[in-house]
C-alpha cells in the first residue's frame, strides 16, 4: 500500500476549506462571465476536483 494519509485534522479542514472556496469561485465565475471566465472556471474546477479526490480517496488517520 501507500504511506499517503491525511494525518492531521487541520490538514483535512484546510483541504475542505479550499474545496468550498474553489467551488464558490467556479460558481461566481460561471454566473458573472467576466473576462477570462472560462479559464477561471477550469482552474477553480480542477482545484475543487483535486480536493474532492483527496478527501474521498486519501485515508484520514490522525497521528
Amino acid at each position: 500500500m501507500t504511506d499517503l494519509v491525511i494525518g492531521s485534522p487541520i490538514a483535512g479542514i484546510a483541504i475542505l476549506v479550499v474545496f468550498v472556496v474553489s467551488g464558490k469561485v467556479f460558481r461566481d465565475s460561471w454566473k458573472l462571465q467576466g473576462s477570462y471566465w472560462k479559464a477561471k472556471c477550469w482552474i477553480a474546477g480542477l482545484i475543487a476536483a483535486a480536493c474532492f479526490g483527496a478527501l474521498a480517496f486519501i485515508p484520514f488517520q490522525p497521528v
